[in-house]
């Protein structure tokens, strides 16, 4: 049972295959701006929040820098190739902690073939963010409590807010699910948890007024005034639920939601703390203000690790009929990105953009850091700039000392980008652009004494000459 049998292992390959495939085809996102640029900055010895500014819980940057050492020149693929394996592990995880809990071979191996079909999952596990970490280390913690090993869940589940913070509300909720259960194993998986959040906490300790900014209040405060700006304030009120139902029901993760939810999974102890991790990643994809596709993905692993103890039992045919609806639906997105790449694929369009910008960068002699919002496109990347056009469209969020301090740049604080220039600006349009910002960029640009001096794939250099 504790195993993975030789047609296991052939359905896996198959599956991972598959998922890197998705790395190449599923199309560019402006948020793996911050994610790259975050992961080459600490590859050269940057720690977010006192170097450079990181909009999330810090650990994700650590585990993706050594790809820049090792892939120079090609993080953003190389980190989404890295996604990629990681949700192939993380499948992997969800049939051997059902195979724990009692389901058999079969059943658990669909469970994890149709967990990558979820629209959620699909997406994250495609892009170069900081969502499959954290759902990695989510289930090697419930591997771990499945096999009566308290102490390590907590530290994985530590580890896991520490990649991004919505995975405290899961290792919250798996607390209170192990309380019901067994103190004692409840006191050693608080300590595992208290371990796990320990890197988190001492970087936070070198800078923690910045993190508290750039984590906290970031998050809560800068997403409402953006949409907001732009006229989509509807979406941080009741109608974001709408959006989370409708991203549960492409993909099986509603149907395997609602067959779970009357089922009477409490009595159990393992299946009742699987229970608690998938409604402690629902509570913390509603909370969410706007809800986005992959904030669900914290549910999902759970969900699907007591999905699979469903299969092994009779059903009618209708419901076959009706998962297998849900599947498809799921499929409908991941084909319309397949048809696309058609006509190019995104991963490999961005390698190429960054190599052609790089020359140009060279022909240029820029040899410093760029101030730029395209981080993903650049491999040297000014340390206040980290935060892409999230941070740097904020109003009124930083004041002119914290921004100095802080070593941020937004449009409306330069920060220190007076006294310390860097060595070039570069703007433009390319895939998932905000022009506004691009256009505010410029503007900085030009007020400095840059001059546009190159173009390359739509990107404008911007140079200052003696």
């Amino acid at each position: 049972m504790g195993g993975i049998s030789r047609r296991g292992a052939f359905a896996f390959s198959g599956l991972t295959i598959w998922l890197l495939a998705l790395a190449f085809v599923r199309p560019l996102s402006v948020d793996e701006s911050q994610y790259v640029a975050a992961s080459a900055l600490t590859a050269h010895g940057l720690l977010p929040y006192r170097d450079y500014a990181y909009l999330q819980t810090p650990l994700q940057p650590f585990v993706f820098a050594p790809l820049h050492l090792l892939f120079p020149g090609h993080l953003l693929l190389a980190i989404r190739l890295a996604n990629a394996l990681i949700g192939a592990a993380t499948a992997v995880l969800v049939y051997l902690t059902a195979r724990r809990i009692g389901a058999s071979e079969r059943a658990a191996l669909i469970a994890a073939a149709l967990l990558v079909t979820c629209q959620s999952f699909a997406w994250s596990v495609g892009v170069a963010r900081n969502d499959m970490l954290p759902a990695l280390l989510m289930m090697l913690g419930l591997f771990a409590i499945a096999g009566g090993r308290s102490a390590f869940a907590g530290i994985a589940l530590g580890l896991a807010a520490g990649a991004k913070i919505s995975y405290a509300v899961p290792a919250a909720a798996v607390f209170v699910a192990i309380v019901w259960t067994d103190r004692k194993s409840a006191r050693w998986f608080a300590v595992g948890v208290a371990i796990g959040l320990l890197p988190s906490l001492i970087l936070i300790g070198l800078a923690p007024q910045a993190f508290l900014a750039e984590a906290i209040v970031f998050p809560a405060t800068a997403p409402a005034q953006y949409y907001a700006s732009i006229g989509k304030a509807w979406r941080l009120g009741p109608a974001r639920f709408g959006q989370l139902l409708m991203t549960a029901a492409i993909g099986p993760a509603l149907i395997a939601a609602m067959e779970v939810a009357r089922r009477n999974m409490w009595r159990d102890p393992l299946r009742r703390t699987m229970l608690a991790a998938a409604i402690g990643g629902l509570v913390s994809a509603a909370v969410n203000k706007p809800f986005q596709i992959f904030y669900l993905l914290p549910a999902l692993p759970p969900l699907f690790v007591l999905a699979a103890l469903l299969f092994d039992q009779p059903r009618p045919r209708w419901l076959t009929g009706a998962w297998g609806l849900f599947v498809l639906s799921g499929l409908v997105p991941v084909a319309g990105w397949f048809v696309k790449a058609s006509q190019g694929v995104p991963a490999l369009d961005a390698e190429r953009r960054t190599h052609v910008l790089a020359a140009a960068l060279h022909e240029q002699h820029v040899e410093g850091p760029v101030a730029t919002l395209a981080g993903q496109y650049v491999a040297k990347v000014d340390p206040r700039f980290a935060g892409g056009p999230f941070l740097y469209r904020t109003r009124g969020f930083l004041s002119r000392e914290q921004a100095r301090e802080w070593h941020v740049v937004t449009k409306e604080e330069p920060g220190t980008l007076a006294e310390t220039s860097p060595s070039a600006f570069v703007s433009g349009s390319y895939p998932d652009v905000q022009p506004a910002e691009e256009l505010e960029l410029a503007a900085q640009a030009r007020a400095l004494g840059y001059r546009p001096t190159g173009t390359a794939e739509g990107f404008t250099i911007w140079t200052r000459r003696p």
